[in-house]
């Protein structure tokens, strides 16, 4: 192997599954850190979305145990023994097969299925306005290829008394750094959340549905967190049937979905949006 050039070995080991390069890993020291090093776990990411291969979908059943599925297959689900804290732990969000966790205790933990590895992430408190109370919490997880980092970005809505209205709620946001290990607040999210779910991650932004009121008197849209920016930035919907609808976002091949469910006229709508920022989205 000494005389094979470190070019090609790179290009076979990164064609390889996490389970075998971890057992690969115990041939040498210079095997073990060239498999550890951040350019190659780069290389193999990039190998493996670009080829669309080793993609798995990881699940959650009623007993609380997590499964992974292979993507290509979709007939074996395997059972992950290895979760951290236990099996009691909800998903807060996923991005290139690192997963974020809240612990029994409240405690975000980053959590690696294929390596095992776990880091349990310090704790940042929230910072109560005054005479208000939490609404909800949620969370989103992504990757910011420009600082090379990945970030968990909370946000906490909180409601306090008074008319339904957008000054009845504030939001605190604060992001999570991989690199620096800590938590620092930035710019409030200035809309309402409408729902208590984790954000979704689609080119380098979270996307939640908001609007300018709460409960069922403001209308829907998407807003986005720049993950390069930390800056917001709402999404153009394309022309729909009805003003009374009901919206969820997903990600689906890498792009923005939205499902649109209108409220009098019993159709569903499934928007696939193929050039992020474009108005024209693709019907489904």
């Amino acid at each position: 192997m000494a005389s094979i050039p470190l070019d090609i070995i790179n290009d076979i080991l990164c064609r390889l599954s996490v389970e075998d390069l971890l057992r690969f890993r115990c041939i040498s020291k210079p095997w073990c850190s060239l498999i550890d090093s951040p350019n190659f776990i780069k290389l193999h990411l990039s190998h493996s979305l670009k080829t669309h291969t080793r993609l798995s979908l990881i699940l959650k059943d009623n007993d609380s145990d997590y499964y992974s599925v292979n993507l290509d297959s979709l007939q074996t689900a395997q059972k992950i023994n290895h979760a951290p804290d236990g099996n009691q732990t909800p998903i807060l969000g996923s991005c290139n097969g690192l997963l974020a966790l809240l612990n029994p205790d409240d405690q975000v933990i980053l959590w690696n299925p294929s390596t095992r590895k776990s880091k349990l992430l310090p704790v940042s408190e929230v910072e109560f306005p005054p005479d208000y109370i939490v609404d909800f919490v949620v969370y989103g997880l992504g990757y910011d290829p420009f600082s090379d980092d990945y970030k968990l970005v909370r946000m906490v809505q909180f409601v306090g008394q008074g008319d339904d209205s957008i000054s009845n709620h504030r939001r605190e946001v604060k992001v999570y750094n991989l690199k620096t290990d800590s938590w620092r607040r930035v710019k409030d999210f200035p809309l309402c959340l409408r729902y208590a779910a984790h954000g979704i991650l689609v080119s380098n932004a979270l996307h939640w549905v908001a609007s300018e009121k709460s409960g069922l008197l403001g209308k829907s849209f998407v807003a986005a967190f720049d993950l390069g920016t930390e800056d917001y930035h709402v999404v153009q919907l394309p022309n729909l049937l009805s003003e009374r609808f009901h919206l969820i976002v997903e990600a689906m091949e890498g792009c923005l979905c939205i499902i649109v469910k209108y409220w009098e006229i019993f159709v569903d709508d499934i928007w696939i949006m193929k050039e992020y920022g474009s108005k024209n989205l693709g019907p489904s």
